[in-house]
């Protein structure tokens, strides 16, 4: 354990780490509702400059997975008074290949091993359903920093403290179990109705979307 100004900073490395990523993972949940918890990633320079190196903006090419073998995380109180607030910084120091198989343009099958997160990359190219050969460099689906539903899930249902996606050379996303929660409400109207205009030839539009009878016609979208 390492110990900063604000607060412990701990390294999380071999079999620990499944029993350490448990606690981190309900960091925040046992707050009041008052409390206010802010989570932070950072990719130190080794484990960022193996991912920088190996980005390609090839159109041909499919989803690549990682396990984090290194990682630390420090929480940083913020306020003590309530509302309580508090920080928590995870620091990802070292990661190694997984054993990836069903690789294509817009998944990849993988699991690392307890207490290890993942990572993994979304390719900077827009396809024609999960064929490799229709993909193109950029369009709609490129460079998407955004978790997929299944990406959540699985973050969720593994337990891990948290997970990463690249989505560009130099970009990196953390992601929580704390972004999956029920649904919200979404700002509409009167007459409101799906628009289909963005989806692409690997997207189904099965249902339109209704206005729930007590929807008020407004609503709030908050990030993480």
């Amino acid at each position: 354990m390492q110990w900063t100004g604000a607060g412990p900073t701990i390294r999380v490395y071999g079999l620990v780490a499944a029993v350490v990523a448990a606690v981190v993972a309900t960091i925040g949940t046992a707050r009041p509702a008052s409390g206010q918890a802010v989570r932070l990633g950072v990719l130190m320079d080794l484990p960022r400059q193996t991912l920088e190196s190996t980005w390609t903006d090839d159109p041909r090419q499919v989803e690549r997975a990682y396990c984090v073998t290194d990682w630390s995380y420090g929480v940083y109180h913020v306020s003590r008074a309530a509302p309580i607030q508090d920080d928590t910084v995870f620091r990802v120091f070292a990661i190694r290949e997984a054993d990836a198989s069903n690789a294509g343009p817009s998944a990849v099958d993988f699991d690392c091993p307890d207490g290890m997160p993942e990572l993994h990359i979304h390719t900077p190219t827009t396809c024609t359903g999960d064929d490799v050969t229709t993909c193109v460099s950029g369009g709609l689906n490129a460079y998407s920093c955004q978790p997929s539903r299944g990406d959540l899930e699985k973050l969720v249902r593994r337990r891990d403290a948290f997970a990463v996606l690249q989505c560009d050379q130099h970009a990196f996303r953390f992601y929580y179990a704390s972004e999956y929660g029920p649904p919200s409400v979404v700002a509409s109207g009167p007459g409101a109705h799906a628009r289909t205009g963005n989806l692409t030839p690997a997207m189904r539009y099965d249902e339109p979307v209704t206005q729930p009878p007590t929807d008020p016609g407004s609503g709030s979208r908050s990030n993480p």
